[in-house]
């Protein structure tokens, strides 16, 4: 798909958020539960018409975001020759937030929707989708695995994301099989923890390894 493509397309998912939350609206509850805690039980909930429409605001404010960073990219750090992955990721966030939005309208209106198994398969999927492109994406401010030693060296940001890319689709993985075990507390924590802090103790390990910290007298 062309960039052009791309971008017309998650307008277009943007565009169905909005539609799809108007007309759910009548048929949901006020207020309508918009927060679960990690046992799956409903904690949180937000009165209409923010309950309806917070998802579809957070998402266009996100997408308008997304798509206006590349253009005040600094020199150096140009998604030019990846464009393309970038705006595809883009796209797969909306989906992703069009979906989040539709389980919990499901949940609103269902009490024996089971969340936490949706959420869990929803973000394993991202997951796995967002691994399969990290080796593709080059250095820069906005997107990946952003360190000081990433940004530092070319090498050290490509090796980064190349194990990242492992990281996050194996996790991904273990977060769409985890409904079928009574452990998803405990692998939601530790999927976190260890997409959060492998990618970048490894990244600090390769910059030592390649760069090295030679002290300035």
């Amino acid at each position: 798909m062309r960039h052009k493509t791309l971008i017309i397309t998650t307008l277009m998912t943007i565009a169905i958020s909005w539609i799809v939350a108007f007309f759910y609206s009548p048929y949901l509850p006020d207020p309508i539960p918009t927060h679960w805690n990690i046992k799956g039980e409903i904690d949180g909930w937000t009165a209409k018409p923010w309950g309806v429409y917070i998802i579809p605001i957070i998402s266009t404010i996100t997408t308008g975001l997304l798509l206006f960073l590349p253009k005040i990219a600094p020199k150096g750090f140009r998604l030019e020759g990846a464009l393309k992955v970038y705006y595809l990721l883009t796209l797969v966030i909306a989906i992703f937030m069009l979906l989040i939005m539709i389980f919990t309208f499901s949940a609103a209106q269902n009490q024996n929707f089971n969340m936490t198994t949706w959420i869990m398969s929803g973000i394993g999927l991202l997951f796995i989708i967002i691994g399969n492109y990290l080796t593709k994406i080059p250095k820069n401010f906005f997107l990946g695995i952003r360190t000081p030693w990433t940004l530092a060296s070319d090498e050290v940001w490509y090796k980064t994301h190349r194990l990242s890319a492992w990281v996050f689709i194996i996790a991904g993985l273990v977060m769409m099989l985890s409904p079928i075990t009574p452990y998803q507390q405990t692998i939601l924590i530790t999927v976190i923890i260890a997409t959060a802090t492998i990618p970048i103790l490894y990244s600090l390990y390769m910059y030592k390894k390649v760069e090295g910290f030679k002290s300035e007298d």
